[in-house]
């Protein structure tokens, strides 16, 4: 059994017993040894009067001629600490016994109240620490769908098959650095506050990871958790000395999908973090095409695609055609749309679009020239972004 009669526990005994009676307190563990005292002096003794009682497993009172022959004993009281109907320490009260003994009751009480708590806090932390191990094993995809799987997730009260997407936020205090542990705690609380089937674990000193039940995994769209992210995001908000960012991962089917839907969030905070460093919320769903674009970055392919925007480039010290390609991509390839957003007359569009085609080879009012234009210009854009 888990020694929940700790040190810590036996001192807050003694100091809550102390409050009550005009006495002094001891509380000894199962090998007698006093663990917490109000008379420091007397702390890390073996005391005679326990072991009597750990030995018996009955009260034991000692006057004031039996105390003299006992070892590291005083007169007063000694009773058993029962816990689940077995003895795990004893408690005693220094005094005449026949005056300390009206507090017997009251002194075990306490104890045995005390300890009780503190195992039914040990074991809210325990369930946490084990839910947040098979949070882990999913995002990491070591989760594997055997019998002891089955169980532990019974057990914990997880159902594996719900649809989840993971949701990663990352926070520190406004000088960058590690929020203190009650923030963090704070943070995973209200992450599943209201929401008993998300799945909620701390990644790192920084990132919390949260798994949020998808309410139409068939017609997945990041838009489904907005009113969860906007809960939340109002919450974090409400604490002082908080920067934080949260990112969202797309939603695949499957135990196995949340290993990707978590490497997924990861990948749009990272690529989120870099290009728009002032944003609070990043969705993969909005930089899928980037993420892409970054793993070309350095291949052979993406130095082919980089080839082909280069002669634009070099020839548009201002950025003007850079400008107008870009407008025309955003606006759908809509001339009228493009040229009132630029503020410039259709012909002078014309004629931009055309000077695009002659540098590049690539006819900007084709479908398949355009979508070749819009890779090369998106990874030039990203040429200077730090991620690899």
């Amino acid at each position: 059994m888990q020694p929940f009669l700790t040190e810590p526990v036996a001192q807050q005994i003694v100091q809550r017993a102390m409050k009550i009676i005009p006495h002094n307190v001891n509380v000894m563990d199962r090998a007698g040894i006093i663990i917490g005292t109000g008379l420091p002096e007397r702390k890390y003794q073996v005391h005679a009067g326990a072991l009597k009682v750990l030995e018996t497993g009955i009260a034991f009172d000692v006057s004031a001629s039996q105390a003299v022959q006992l070892e590291g004993v005083q007169p007063g009281i000694n009773r058993p600490i029962r816990f689940r109907r077995e003895i795990i320490g004893v408690v005693g009260v220094t005094g005449n016994p026949e005056s300390v003994s009206q507090f017997a009751d009251l002194v075990v009480m306490t104890a045995e109240l005390m300890v009780e708590n503190a195992s039914v806090i040990s074991e809210i932390h325990w369930n946490k620490r084990q839910r947040e191990n098979v949070v882990s094993e999913m995002i990491y995809g070591e989760a594997e769908r055997d019998e002891l799987f089955e169980v532990r997730t019974r057990k914990l009260g997880i159902d594996p098959d719900i649809p989840r997407v993971a949701i990663l936020v990352s926070a520190k205090t406004r000088e960058g650095k590690d929020l203190k542990v009650h923030d963090i705690e704070s943070i995973q609380q209200l992450l599943s506050d209201n929401q008993p089937e998300n799945l909620v674990a701390l990644v790192c000193p920084t990132q919390v990871i949260v798994l949020h039940r998808v309410s139409i995994p068939h017609k997945w769209h990041p838009d489904q958790v907005d009113p969860y992210l906007v809960k939340i995001m109002k919450r974090i908000e409400s604490f002082a000395d908080i920067d934080y960012r949260i990112a969202v991962g797309r939603y695949v089917p499957g135990l196995n999908g949340l290993a990707i839907s978590y490497q997924s969030a990861q990948e749009a905070f990272q690529v989120g973090a870099e290009l728009d460093p002032n944003k609070r919320l990043y969705r993969y769903y909005d930089y899928q095409m980037d993420s892409l674009m970054l793993e070309l970055k350095n291949s052979w392919k993406g130095k082919e695609l980089l080839h082909l925007i280069e002669p634009l480039i070099e020839k548009d010290s201002r950025g003007v055609l850079q400008k107008t390609l870009r407008r025309y991509i955003d606006s759908r390839s809509d001339v009228g749309v493009t040229a009132s957003s630029l503020y410039i007359h259709r012909n002078t569009l014309n004629y931009r679009l055309d000077r695009i085609r002659k540098l590049t080879g690539r006819n900007p009012r084709h479908f398949n020239d355009l979508l070749f234009l819009h890779f090369s210009l998106r990874l030039h854009e990203l040429k200077n972004c730090a991620i690899a």
